[in-house]
């Protein structure tokens, strides 16, 4: 399994890439009570639910554990270059998910604990969301949507992303999978991240992954997201209220 887009939507899609045939675990692995994992990714930039927080190249480190069902990560982003207005935010996540499944349907509750510092001035933020994540598999392609609610600094603030993605193999060791989705926020929400006091249909999110396995624990994976603001209201306030972001990630499971 890959972590490489659980952090691209913001919404933290925690829905995995299967592994293709060359990369299943043996009997022995598959009996291994934890896997754990690092992934280090390169990117153009960071958003998080159709807010552009970063608009010049970032990494992102992230580590994980996982068992039983249970992921627990720690995800961070960092800038390479002041953005366009002068900020160099960087981000520290701390995420807890438990992940139950029946028949087709996989729901994944969780949590994430965020720190916010922009070294160059003295503002700093931190809060606490609750998530929950939904999927169903339809076969050939996978309905999903993803809430978070926000229980600590910014109370009530709301906001759910709703998709479809699909997936395929191209080769025994590449895989190509993408997904199209829109976002809609709480008045809370817009109120919070835009200064807008309206909830909405804040978006449209279009992505791609295609996954590269070097061995049967590393993988290369180059990504895209693009995003495009819908309601009127938070467009004329978004700096970049459409954007295209592209990354590459380098990870292994063990």
């Amino acid at each position: 399994m890959t972590r490489a887009h659980r952090h691209l939507f913001g919404s933290a899609v925690c829905f995995v890439l299967g592994a293709p045939a060359f990369a299943q675990s043996t009997p022995s692995e598959a009996a291994r009570p934890f896997t754990y994992g690092v992934e280090l990714a390169f990117r153009s930039g960071h958003a998080d639910r159709g807010y552009l927080i970063s608009d010049r190249p970032v990494i992102q480190p992230v580590l994980w554990v996982s068992g039983n069902g249970t992921d627990l990560s720690a995800w961070g982003n960092f800038t390479l270059a002041e953005n366009t207005d002068g900020s160099r935010p960087n981000i520290l996540e701390f995420e807890l998910t438990r992940t139950y499944e029946w028949s087709k349907l996989s729901i994944g509750p969780g949590a994430r604990m965020y720190f916010y510092h922009d070294p160059l001035s003295s503002y700093r933020e931190r809060s606490l969301e609750g998530w929950l994540f939904l999927a169903y598999d339809a076969g050939p392609f996978r309905l999903f949507t993803n809430h978070s609610l926000d229980v600590l600094t910014y109370k009530g603030s709301y906001f759910v992303d709703a998709g479809i993605e699909a997936e395929g193999a191209l080769s025994e060791r590449v895989e190509l999978k993408g997904s199209v989705g829109a976002g809609w926020a709480s008045a809370l929400f817009n109120q919070s991240w835009f200064g807008v006091p309206t909830a909405a249909l804040n978006r449209a999110i279009a992505q791609g992954w295609l996954t590269a396995y070097l061995t049967p624990h590393l993988y290369l994976v180059p990504h895209f997201e693009y995003n495009r603001t819908l309601d009127p209201a938070v467009r004329a306030v978004h700096p970049r209220p459409s954007y295209l972001l592209v990354g590459l990630t380098l990870g292994g499971e063990f």
